[in-house]
C-alpha cells in the first residue's frame, strides 16, 4: 500500500462504524419495545444492568456513532482531520468512565479496544 492509503481505510472504517452504531442503537432507541434487544448487542455489560442503564448506554453509543460518522466524513478534508482524533479521545473517556462505573471485566475489555483504535490512529498519523 502507498503511504496514506492505510489512513484512508481507517477513516472509512470509522465512518462505517459510526453508521452501524447509528443504525443499531437508533433501532433500539426509537423502535417500540426494542430496548431489551440492545442487551444482546451490548454483552459487555453486566447481567444485572437496569433498563435505565441500558437506555443510557444505547443513547451514548448512538451519539458516539453520530460523532464518528460526522468526524469521519469531515476527516477526509485535510484541515478537519483533528476532529477524528478528538472523537477518538472522547470515545476513550466514555469507555473509561463506563469501565470505572461498572467495574466489570468485559467493560474493561471494551475500554482497551477503544484505546487500540486511538493507538492505530496515532500510528497511522506518524
Amino acid at each position: 500500500m502507498r503511504k496514506g492509503e492505510e489512513m484512508f481505510i481507517f477513516k472509512i472504517i470509522i465512518v462505517v462504524f459510526g453508521l452501524i452504531e447509528i443504525m443499531t442503537n437508533g433501532y433500539y432507541l426509537f423502535g417500540k419495545d426494542k430496548i431489551m434487544k440492545a442487551k444482546l448487542q451490548h454483552r459487555e455489560l453486566p447481567e444485572e444492568i437496569t433498563i435505565l442503564q441500558l437506555k443510557v448506554k444505547v443513547m451514548l453509543m448512538f451519539l458516539s456513532g453520530c460523532l464518528f460518522f460526522i468526524t469521519g466524513i469531515a476527516s477526509f478534508f485535510k484541515e478537519k482531520e483533528y476532529l477524528l482524533f478528538l472523537s477518538l479521545i472522547f470515545f476513550n473517556l466514555y469507555a473509561l468512565c463506563e469501565a470505572l462505573y461498572y467495574r466489570y471485566w468485559k467493560v474493561f475489555g471494551f475500554f482497551i479496544v477503544s484505546i487500540f483504535m486511538t493507538l492505530i490512529y496515532i500510528f497511522l498519523r506518524s
